[in-house]
């Protein structure tokens, strides 16, 4: 969030079309606590949020949040591989080669496994809904911004 606050374009790797479905930690808490509570055992379960998001959608997201208008340009892999093998090498690096690497793969249930929801414990927070709760942060009036957020 702080780098597309500041940044007037933004680098989208593998174009953006990763796809993610992302989880609230207080909803993969509670599968946590389902499988212990109803002694789930011997299985894997993929936690997995309520909707399937690209990176691109997800940044695109993030901007509309936050009140910016940024250019998410596709970045040729070459050289983010340059700017990802320059970068790691910084003591808190923005990108790794590995994180790289990663956002090659998509990060959705593989559908060889049983998820939250075939169990019957489904994620009940939506991404945008989460992240407003927050984002008053990299709003141009911060924390004095006009819209008031209940984190309840």
């Amino acid at each position: 969030m702080t780098l597309l606050n500041r940044l007037p374009i933004f680098p989208l790797y593998y174009n953006g079309n990763t796809k993610f479905t992302p989880i609230h930690v207080s909803d993969l808490t509670e599968i946590i606590y389902q499988v212990i509570s109803k002694n789930i055992t011997a299985t894997t379960i993929e936690c997995i949020g309520q909707e399937i998001i690209s990176l691109k959608e997800i940044l695109q997201r993030l901007l509309k949040i936050i009140d910016k208008k940024r250019l998410l340009i596709p970045l040729p892999i070459f050289i983010a591989r340059l700017s990802a093998k320059f970068l790691q090498l910084f003591s808190k690096p923005l990108l790794t080669l590995d994180q790289l690497n990663l956002l090659k793969y998509d990060n959705v249930a593989s559908g060889k496994y049983k998820n939250n929801f075939d169990i019957g414990i489904p994620s009940v927070h939506m991404f945008d809904v989460e992240v407003e709760k927050y984002a008053f942060m990299w709003k141009d009036a911060g924390q004095f911004s006009s819209k008031k957020y209940n984190l309840n």
